[in-house]
């Protein structure tokens, strides 16, 4: 098969994104369909203390793991998804390896005065008892216009291949690396490969964009979107691509199902993906709503069938925080919310936490007017601030003495550091919070850099914190 390279300016991303093989992603008109009902045609943009949580950090891979994805964490960070569609040959399975990762870990130079490039060689391999099955390796480049975007740690470049294989057991490896450097990164994972004849589903996943297929003899048009992650109060919807094969009848009668991290089942609902020449495909738009925070699970059926198809998509509360579970995500509002507002999120059951969360927003929100919650807004960017800074001491930095006063308080006026007299390795630094008459100090007893609070501004800060509070 040839390759084509596609350059598609997708969200404000750099997107480098390789569809190897004869189609590549295409766009169309949107439908207007009601959210959980497929556009057939239409071309969608993406949208108490819990268990671990004292080692409760930014790096949501063991996460990703969990959930049956590629992930590596840094610092080369890695994204990756593997969906399965039909393929013209009944023992013949498209397998879709989509790997997304930041442009901070890429080597740019400059090429002109509005342009700087980078360059990287992906090699993605399926092997069989260890004998090479499938293999591509290319050679891309990435051109971006201000150096602003050669610094993103986001997930910002997109690389996607499909390989035909026969249905079977295989062993995955994927490895970019970096042209100008030795940086690489390289992840493997065990896959089941379907074979996807009469009644077969393929793989759910999500997408930045996609036009549905009108015959298995094209490629998938599709550009997957590997995190698969919405953020909470800014997207009302999760696009997800879906295939189903040879079904009877003009419409595929499919049931949707979608469960927490435990299990527990949210939502359910009965698709009819419309059907060309026996292949129904459509693109479901997954109502955020429906899954509230955390980690959501979309199970693809037939009724009657016993195979399942799943994927996993994401809900978090901004976009610089991680995924993680719900009891995770609300030991993030640990210095925002009262104990009992949060308690109250924590003891919603799963089907009610959509609804816990809308009244949790209402409630905190201090100008219900706007369309934007400012002031939590405020918090998580004061929260991934702090983690950045103060990731240098001991523990997870947002959660060092200096970052929580930093996510509760802001940003002093202004910051002192006495000069000692003595050569005692204890350093002090003075935050002075003049409109609340507020000063805290900070020691370094060890000269190491993990700065406490003194006992007396330990609670001159709590005193503080609980007037917030209130």
């Amino acid at each position: 098969m040839a390759h084509r390279r596609v350059v598609l300016p997708l969200m404000s991303l750099l997107l480098a994104s390789v569809v190897s093989g004869c189609g590549a992603s295409r766009g169309g008109a949107t439908d207007g369909a009601r959210p959980g009902q497929p556009s057939p045609t239409g071309r969608r943009p993406a949208p108490s203390v819990p268990r671990g949580a004292q080692a409760l950090s930014f790096d949501a891979t063991a996460l990703y793991r969990q959930m049956g994805m590629l992930a590596r964490g840094m610092p080369f960070p890695l994204l990756g998804r593997v969906a399965a569609f039909a393929s013209p040959a009944p023992d013949t399975t498209h397998v879709v390896v989509a790997v997304s990762f930041p442009a901070v870990a890429l080597t740019f130079a400059r090429q002109s005065d509005t342009r700087f490039r980078a360059g990287y060689i992906a090699t993605i391999e399926l092997a069989q008892d260890g004998q090479t099955i499938a293999r591509r390796e290319v050679q891309q480049e990435v051109l971006v216009g201000t150096y602003r975007e050669t610094t993103r740690g986001d997930e910002s470049i997109f690389h996607q291949e499909v390989l035909d294989v026969p249905p079977g057991s295989y062993t995955l490896t994927v490895v970019v690396r970096d042209e100008s450097s030795q940086r690489s990164v390289e992840e493997r994972a065990a896959l089941r490969i379907p074979r996807l004849g009469p009644g077969g589903i393929g793989t759910p996943v999500p997408v930045l964009e996609a036009t549905a297929r009108d015959t298995t003899d094209s490629l998938p048009a599709l550009v997957i979107a590997p995190s698969g992650t919405a953020v909470i109060g800014r997207d009302s919807i999760i696009p997800v691509y879906m295939e189903a094969y040879d079904l009877p009848g003009s419409t595929a009668p499919l049931r949707l199902l979608i469960r927490n991290e435990t299990g527990r089942v949210l939502w359910t609902d009965t698709l009819a993906l419309p059907t060309r020449r026996g292949l129904a495909a459509g693109i479901v738009d997954i109502p955020v709503s429906r899954i509230g925070i955390g980690v959501g699970q979309l199970s693809l059926t037939r009724d009657g069938a016993r195979d399942t198809v799943s994927s996993y998509v994401f809900v978090s509360f901004g976009a610089g925080l991680p995924v993680a579970t719900y009891d995770d995500m609300l030991f993030y509002l640990r210095y925002y919310a009262t104990p009992a507002r949060i308690n109250a999120l924590r003891d919603a059951p799963p089907e009610g936490r959509p609804a816990a969360w809308s009244a949790f927003v209402q409630a905190t929100d201090p100008d219900p007017r706007t369309t934007t919650h400012e002031e939590l807004n405020a918090y998580f960017d004061r929260l991934v601030r702090a983690n950045q800074r103060f990731s240098d001491e001991a523990g997870v930095g947002w959660q060092s003495d200096r970052g929580r006063v930093f996510i509760v308080l802001g940003e002093p006026d202004q910051l002192i550091e006495p000069q000692l007299n003595d050569m005692s390795r204890n350093r002090q630094q003075v935050w002075i919070y003049q409109a609340m008459n507020l000063q805290l100090t900070f020691f370094d007893q060890t000269g190491t850099g993990r700065w406490r609070l003194t006992q007396a501004s330990e609670v001159r800060f709590e005193t503080e914190f609980r007037r917030r509070l209130r």
